[in-house]
């Protein structure tokens, strides 16, 4: 008798204790319905919108090339040819089209003096046509060499070489001194203030990026957004990736040419979904799982499948109801039933 007393007295204390335990101290969050968009990140590289090897068109003696790392706006000189040859040409072209200037001067007053004549039938009209054909020879000789001296005018003012757009001499290519020919290239300029990102995405991710779009960027420095300018139906038959380009426009300050960046790219259309905090997961050897917490403060774990995440949020696609309660942490002691509060 006294040994069954001894056992009722000991279960009554326990249930008693096990009432006043304290509800155990968690932090929640909220399962929601959203139109997160599941992204990917593929690799970028930072290229310039314009950079080009300049050439001067004409043969020469290269005098003058700008330094690297000269900064310049768009029209300024960047490379000088000796002038000299060109310029002793022009005098020469002067000289002769002054000469076959007075030639037609004078078979026009000779050709209208044998006109006069050819009136009162002193001449023969052989003469007359002669005369008439020596003066307009003489004018289209005259042409030709106004037409060379526009082409040396057009050789002389590449001599000076100047700069297509705004930008950084980022090589000299060739050193003063030395002769070149047309197509030598003399250095290469690059566009510093208008950049763009080159990046190449898995097809079956292709059709979620569209013109206009705009996509986060970020380095191991920095982070942004660009929008997408062109996507190039092509795609590389070895990598089976299409390329894509962002302007950056003007953010183009804070990044360089070359450098590489991570691009994020949807990996499907958006559509309504349950989302969770990544924190909320409890992954387990036989699945994933939440705990939620109910009207009356007491936790219930819950099996879920999950699919995308973006960020901090991840897909739901079954087990769990937007609106409810997650325990985002303190979720691994908590046992079914057990009464919680938010800390």
């Amino acid at each position: 008798m006294r040994n069954t007393l001894l056992l009722l007295t000991l279960c009554y204390a326990g249930l008693a204790t096990a009432q006043t335990v304290p509800a155990t101290s968690v932090q929640l969050g909220e399962s929601r319905l959203s139109f997160e968009v599941p992204t990917t990140e593929v690799a970028g590289t930072v290229y310039s919108v314009n950079n080009t090897e300049l050439t001067a068109g004409i043969d020469g003696r290269l005098i003058w090339v700008a330094e690297a790392g000269s900064r310049v706006n768009a029209g300024d000189l960047v490379a000088r040819l000796d002038a000299m040859p060109l310029q002793l040409q022009q005098a020469e072209l002067n000289a002769q089209l002054q000469r076959a200037q007075l030639l037609a001067s004078y078979l026009q007053r000779e050709h209208q003096r044998l006109q006069e004549l050819q009136q009162s039938q002193s001449i023969s009209r052989l003469q007359l046509d002669k005369a008439q054909s020596d003066y307009q020879l003489a004018q289209a000789d005259a042409d030709i060499i106004r037409a060379r001296m526009a082409q040396l005018s057009d050789q002389l003012s590449r001599t000076e070489v100047t700069a297509p757009f705004a930008g950084v001499v980022a090589a000299r290519l060739r050193e003063a001194g030395g002769d070149v020919s047309r197509s030598t290239p003399l250095l290469r300029l690059q566009d510093v203030y208008q950049l763009e990102v080159r990046a190449y995405v898995p097809l079956q991710y292709v059709r979620f990026v569209r013109p206009g779009d705009t996509l986060s960027i970020h380095s191991a420095q920095q982070q942004g957004s660009a929008a997408v300018s062109a996507v190039i139906p092509a795609a590389d038959g070895q990598s089976q990736r299409a390329e894509l380009r962002l302007k950056l426009g003007a953010a183009s300050q804070h990044w360089l040419a070359g450098e590489l960046v991570s691009v994020k790219v949807a990996t499907r259309d958006a559509k309504a979904a349950v989302t969770v905090p990544r924190d909320a997961l409890l992954l387990r050897s036989d699945g994933t799982y939440v705990v939620t917490v109910d009207e009356n403060n007491l936790a219930q774990r819950k099996a879920v499948k999950v699919s995308d995440g973006n960020g901090d949020w991840v897909t739901v696609d079954e087990g769990l109801n937007a609106g409810e309660k997650v325990v985002t942490r303190g979720a691994e002691r908590l046992r079914d039933g057990q009464a919680v509060t938010q800390s």
